[in-house]
């Protein structure tokens, strides 16, 4: 087995409480990253090399450049992860400027002096949580190159990581969904973080028909859209509608169609 073909990229959120209606298998694995913070974490189901961790690196946008002081580092702080408390608890629309200071125990004037709006600090917070996601996502990917196991269940294990994390994170991962119809940059941001998915997992399946576990018939591109797209739109409904699924079931399940797709063989 190519070894750059084992390992699992992270990106999806580990911060919200359980959604009601919904059986969880158990707490979610809290990373903590190089600022000390338990962040967001995503599973895309497929693999990564180490070219395109590299690459997906180096496109996710910068908006704003950090405050030079501790203090203003840790006022901006203080902000963002009141924005993730107020637009999970109150959605993109409903979310105001005044709550989220409060939030944070800052004046409301303070919140001028780090964000011009609403959108920008929302814009801010979803780009914090994607660096957040890649870097902690540098431990999964060793992790992975080392533990190896069969094609199919490197894709359980990463459904299954995908959708736990998309479960207790389903407050903002539904928003970011819904502030995309209604915010040209949040847009843009949602689009490239799909590109990238898709990227990825185009990449792990050229590499798994190089090792022969995929058929060389299947269009790599067109797979890989329709799968990625597949998952993160059942994870989406699920939480927006708190369906009564499994956790553990609908990961099988999802992990049952990739596998058939791709004609690789499941238990």
């Amino acid at each position: 087995m190519n070894s750059t073909s084992k390992s699992i990229f992270v990106e999806v959120a580990h911060r919200s409480p359980a959604a009601p209606g919904i059986r969880s298998p158990g707490p979610v694995r809290a990373h903590t990253l190089r600022n000390g913070r338990n962040a967001w974490e995503r599973c895309d189901p497929m693999t990564e090399t180490a070219e395109g961790a590299a690459t997906d690196a180096a496109a996710i946008p910068s908006r704003r450049a950090v405050p030079a002081t501790a203090r203003g580092r840790r006022s901006r702080q203080a902000l963002l992860d009141a924005a993730r408390v107020v637009f999970a608890r109150d959605g993109f629309t409903a979310a105001r400027i005044t709550d989220i200071s409060d939030e944070a125990g800052v004046a409301h004037g303070s919140f001028y002096t780090y964000f011009k709006s609403k959108d920008e600090i929302f814009l801010a917070l979803i780009e914090e949580l994607e660096e957040d996601l890649r870097v902690s996502g540098d431990g999964e990917r060793a992790a992975a190159r080392a533990g190896g196991g069969d094609a199919y269940s490197r894709i359980l294990r990463a459904n299954t990581d995908y959708l736990t994390a998309y479960h207790h994170n389903r407050g903002i991962m539904v928003v970011w969904e819904q502030a995309a119809t209604l915010n040209p940059e949040v847009a843009e941001l949602r689009s490239q973080a799909s590109e990238r998915a898709v990227s990825r997992i185009i990449r792990a399946i050229e590499h798994m028909q190089a090792d022969g576990e995929v058929q060389t018939a299947i269009d790599a591109r067109y797979a890989a859209t329709a799968l990625t797209g597949m998952v993160s739109n059942f994870a989406y409904r699920w939480c927006l509608r708190d369906e009564d699924f499994e956790l553990d079931k609908a990961a099988e399940q999802l992990s049952l169609l990739w596998a058939n797709a791709l004609g690789i063989p499941a238990p």
